[in-house]
């Protein structure tokens, strides 16, 4: 039990560290990112690679979908070296 309070608590830390929109990214506010806002950060992206990014496909990247592009290091952590 002790070892998945501790997994939780690793999660949680890595989630809230990456995961949180950046107002960089998020400069509307709405809580997501749109093709433009994440092109103002990353002007290579691409549709193709949005479309990748935005997983459940509503147009927008949410917390948990831009925690899972830049782990699987779609796009670069818009905190670090971007």
């Amino acid at each position: 039990m002790s070892r998945m309070i501790f997994a939780a608590f690793l999660v949680s830390l890595v989630a809230s560290s990456v995961g949180a929109m950046t107002a960089d990214v998020d400069t509307d506010g709405d809580g997501f990112a749109s093709m433009a806002e994440l092109q103002a950060i990353y002007p290579d992206l691409t549709e193709e690679q949005f479309l990748e990014i935005d997983t459940d496909g509503d147009g927008l990247v949410n917390d948990e979908e831009m925690l899972i592009a830049v782990e699987a290091e779609l796009i670069a952590d818009p905190e670090g070296d971007a």
